[in-house]
């Protein structure tokens, strides 16, 4: 796979202290994989949670608490731009910043963008409006449950799910700023009008992340119809 958007869970960047290890290993499958073009989103992880809880007990409303969580995801975006040694110097503020970015440069690195849009979301519009087909997401988890799989025992884990089923599967997670989604219902919108192949997978194995960009069999859940 020459070009590709990764979307990166913040709780993989940033589980509460930003993980070395994790952003060194993967930052060198990156650059040794050494794609056309690539841009990588990531996620606000505890930080953003810690902000968001916290603002919420304080009486806050999710537009100013969907804030303090972009704030939190540019900064995990930073610490990525540093592990890849990257050139570029300023993170994004939207979609088009970006895909701006994208054509005058061979990657891009960027956080959230507005209230309401996840960085799934993110990473969904950016290869929309970029023409790139498959959004590779990495999480915590290995793949799509029935069931969220840290609470419950009995959770299935899904290989295939089309974009109608993963949607509804989604919505009935939502619980408002910061809930704990594979992806978010808008983001799966996106991949279903564009036609964007997702492929869900944990950052934790580094030789699985690489088959899924070079378009191999790999460990985690395919979404597309």
């Amino acid at each position: 796979m020459k070009k590709f958007i990764i979307s990166v869970g913040g709780s993989i960047v940033n589980p509460g202290t930003p993980d070395i290890q994790f952003l060194n290993s993967f930052s060198r499958l990156i650059l040794d994989l050494n794609p056309s073009q690539f841009g990588i989103v990531v996620g606000g992880g505890k930080p953003a949670r810690i902000y968001v809880e916290t603002m919420r007990k304080l009486g806050s409303e999710n537009f100013s608490m969907d804030n303090a969580g972009i704030l939190a995801t540019r900064m995990n975006a930073l610490l990525m731009l540093s592990a890849l040694k990257s050139e570029q110097k300023l993170i994004p503020e939207t979609v088009e910043q970006a895909h701006h970015l994208l054509k005058t440069q061979k990657s891009v690195v960027m956080g959230g963008t507005v209230p309401g849009h996840t960085t799934d979301t993110v990473s969904m519009l950016l290869a929309e409006i970029s023409g790139i087909e498959t959004v590779i997401n990495i999480t915590s988890v290995d793949g799509v449950y029935t069931m969220d799989p840290a609470k419950y025992r009995d959770a299935e884990k899904i290989e295939k799910l089309s974009y109608k089923e993963a949607f509804e599967l989604s919505l009935a997670s939502y619980t408002g700023a910061a809930s704990n989604q594979f992806m978010d219902s808008v983001s799966l919108l996106i991949g279903m009008r564009s036609g964007i192949k997702i492929k869900i997978m944990s950052g934790s194995d580094m030789e699985n992340i690489k088959s899924a960009l070079e378009g191999k069999k790999f460990n985690g859940t395919v979404i597309g119809d």
